[in-house]
């Protein structure tokens, strides 16, 4: 009979680090998921390359508590505070951290990574602490699974879980990096070149198999356009997807790593003899929440929530939990990722944390709260919301 254990490790008022995840499913295969919560390495010199070395640092003592190393690391998400609007010190900054970035995890951990990757500027304001260039976050797994290629092989079903992409793609010999202003069109070309057809290959339906998705719309070359690409790239994964809807969320951020694109997507898609449960309702163009079932295991992922209060927000994940079939947030949370709209005032950016952190601990009090990233962004979902948090939550 399928079992769920979750231990949250090293529990702090509004996040674990790490929280650990043993999985046996009805045929007895034992799995091991670790994700520490996201992590900075602002304990050394405020540069790319010591704190880049002091993120791997940190990030390792989650992998350890795990008993995992990062040969066993399948995603690896990296979010850089932006260092301004202006293009070329954008570009600086990624060549900068991309030139440190693998060497490193070489020098420090003895071998490299067999994770993807998605990367984005976020904001100007950056993260809870004001001094991190940027933060880090990173899922591992180990037991009965295979690892690489951006996917996990579980034997009868496979996690495909590939990089973010963009537009950039070869022509022959030329290299495009833009197919003009039209986003719609960009998030289309995305879905149907870069994702659609690569797993058609594989004999895999992306549009029926498609189960997450985090749509990123780069807006600091043309601010006065950011709701309205957002709502264009909306539009364009509605009608690619139709009636079988991916949970997610979509929010602007600085700029994506081809900055000349506008946008980039990260799907998470499901083969094999696995079950897609959606929940029927649609918010802000994506499914409330969606899960997958295979070997009495279900694993819920849950759309961005949106407000203005972190308790009501996390009363409204904790019941999308139970309509899944768990328990609830407190007793099946594994991971919370939260969202803090900021503007151009510092202050008031600095302030709106203060009131989210609070509110989030009062919901959590008297529990284990689930690993936690936070971060900084020009909006989420809809411009309207203050903040917003999405989940993944697990149970036999």
């Amino acid at each position: 009979m399928a079992e769920v254990n979750i231990i949250r490790h090293r529990p702090g008022a509004v996040f674990c680090n790490p929280c650990e995840v043993i999985t046996v499913d009805d045929d007895g295969k034992v799995v091991r998921l670790i994700e520490p919560s996201g992590n900075v390495g602002t304990q050394y010199a405020n540069n790319i390359g010591t704190e880049w070395f002091g993120t791997i640092e940190n990030l390792n003592a989650g992998l350890a508590q795990g008993k995992v190393h990062w040969s066993d690391v399948y995603k690896t998400d990296v979010m850089w505070t932006t260092p301004s609007a202006d293009r070329d010190e954008c570009d600086a900054f990624k060549n900068d951290f991309n030139g440190v970035y693998g060497a490193m995890i070489n020098s420090a951990t003895g071998g490299p990574m067999r994770s993807n990757r998605m990367a984005r500027f976020t904001h100007q304001e950056g993260f809870p602490d004001p001094q991190a260039l940027f933060e880090v976050q990173i899922k591992a797994a180990a037991g009965d699974v295979e690892i690489g290629g951006g996917k996990l092989d579980f034997g009868s079903w496979v996690d495909h879980q590939p990089s973010g992409a963009s537009v950039m793609h070869k022509k022959g010999d030329e290299m495009i990096t833009t197919l003009g202003p039209d986003v719609g069109k960009e998030m289309e070309f995305i879905l149907e070149e870069q994702y659609a057809k690569p797993f058609a290959e594989a004999g895999v339906d992306f549009r029926k198999q498609t189960v997450f998705m985090e749509i990123l719309v780069g807006v600091d070359d043309a601010p006065e356009q950011a709701w309205a690409r957002i709502e264009a790239v909306r539009k364009a994964f509605e009608q690619f997807y139709g009636d079988d809807r991916p949970a997610g969320l979509i929010y602007p951020v600085s700029r994506i790593p081809n900055l000349d694109g506008v946008v980039e997507p990260q799907p998470r898609v499901v083969s094999g003899d696995v079950e897609i449960l959606r929940s029927g309702k649609l918010e802000h163009g994506f499914s409330t929440w969606n899960a997958i079932r295979h070997g009495g295991i279900t694993e819920v992922m849950v759309s961005a929530v949106g407000g203005d209060d972190a308790s009501a927000i996390l009363d409204g994940i904790d019941a999308r939990v139970q309509e899944a079939g768990g328990a609830g947030l407190k007793q099946n949370g594994i991971f919370n990722n939260a969202y803090i709209a900021a503007g151009n005032d510092s202050t008031a950016n600095r302030e709106s944390l203060t009131k989210f952190n609070p509110s989030f601990t009062t919901w959590y009090e008297g529990t284990s709260p689930a690993a936690r990233t936070a971060q900084y962004v020009g909006g989420i979902q809809q411009q309207e919301f203050a903040y917003g948090v999405s989940n993944r939550s697990i149970f036999a």
